[in-house]
């Protein structure tokens, strides 16, 4: 195995993650539009509790569970932006915004 090659498979595990990510965003902005009608707030607290939680529970240790909440809070922080946008306010679910 050489550098080269395993940059090569980096770029395409790469690929894989912004493919995921655009998925994950369209299910935010769907999510959105069902909050939306349904008259319920854009941010719940609890829901995104749920997710630290689970994601912890499923790393199996190539990446410490520190760097890997890091990783998972700018991903809400980036779903929560798609869910707002558009939304005239932010409202919260489980507690004051900070």
């Amino acid at each position: 195995m050489d550098l080269q090659e395993s940059r090569k498979r980096i770029d395409a595990i790469d690929e894989q993650i912004v493919a995921l990510l655009n998925r994950r965003a369209a299910e935010v902005k769907q999510i959105a539009r069902m909050k939306s009608a349904a008259g319920l707030p854009t941010i719940d607290r609890r829901r995104e509790d749920e997710i630290y939680r689970r994601v912890s529970a499923e790393n199996y240790g190539q990446i410490d569970n520190e760097a890997l909440m890091r990783i998972f809070e700018q991903i809400v922080a980036e779903s929560r932006r798609i869910q707002a946008k558009g939304a005239p306010e932010i409202v919260e679910i489980g507690g004051a915004i900070q």
